[in-house]
C-alpha cells in the first residue's frame, strides 16, 4: 500500500467504526448504505446531497475493498480521503443524511403539536347560534315590546286624566 492508500484506509476504518456505533450494527458503512437504500423518497427529499452521498459511500467502500483485497493498484485519491473525513465530521455534527431527516421530521412533529395545542379563546363567543336560541331571543324582544306599549298606554291615560 502506498501512503495515500494507508491514509485512506485509516480514515475509512474510523468512519466504518462510527457508522457501526451510530447504527448499532457490525456492518458500518455497508449498513449505512443499506439504510439509505431502504429509505423512502419521502425522507430523501429533505437531503439535497442524498444522491451524491449514496454514490460516494458506495465508491469509497469499493475503494476500500480494492485496497484490502486487490492487487495493489487501487484508484484511491486525495478526494476520496477528503470525502471520508468530511462525512465522518458530518455524522459527528449531525449533518449527515439521516440526522437531517430526523431533524426535519421532528420540526414537522413540533409544528403539528403546536397547532393542535391552540385552544379557542374563552373571551370570544365561539358558539354557533342555533334556531332554538333565535326563538328565545325573538320571544324576549316581543315581550319587551308589549311591556313598553302597555306602559306607554298607561302613562298616556294617566297624563290624559290629569
Amino acid at each position: 500500500m502506498n501512503d495515500i492508500e494507508n491514509k485512506f484506509f485509516e480514515k475509512y476504518k474510523e468512519l466504518d467504526s462510527l457508522c457501526k456505533d451510530v447504527l448499532n450494527s457490525n456492518q458500518g458503512v455497508t449498513q449505512y448504505i443499506c439504510e439509505m437504500e431502504k429509505t423512502s423518497g419521502r425522507g430523501r427529499h429533505y437531503v439535497d446531497s442524498w444522491d451524491y452521498d449514496y454514490k460516494m459511500l458506495k465508491h469509497v467502500r469499493w475503494v476500500r475493498n480494492n485496497i484490502a483485497h486487490g492487487n495493489g493498484s487501487s484508484e484511491c485519491s486525495e478526494n476520496d480521503i477528503k470525502y471520508v473525513k468530511d462525512f465522518y465530521q458530518r455524522i459527528m455534527q449531525q449533518k449527515d443524511p439521516f440526522s437531517i431527516i430526523y431533524q426535519r421530521q421532528n420540526e414537522i412533529k413540533k409544528r403539528t403539536v403546536k397547532q393542535s395545542e391552540i385552544k379557542p379563546n374563552p373571551y370570544i363567543n365561539n358558539r354557533k347560534t342555533t334556531n332554538k336560541n333565535r326563538g328565545y331571543t325573538r320571544l324576549a324582544v316581543g315581550i319587551f315590546i308589549v311591556i313598553i306599549v302597555v306602559l306607554l298606554m298607561i302613562m298616556s291615560r294617566l297624563l290624559g286624566n290629569s
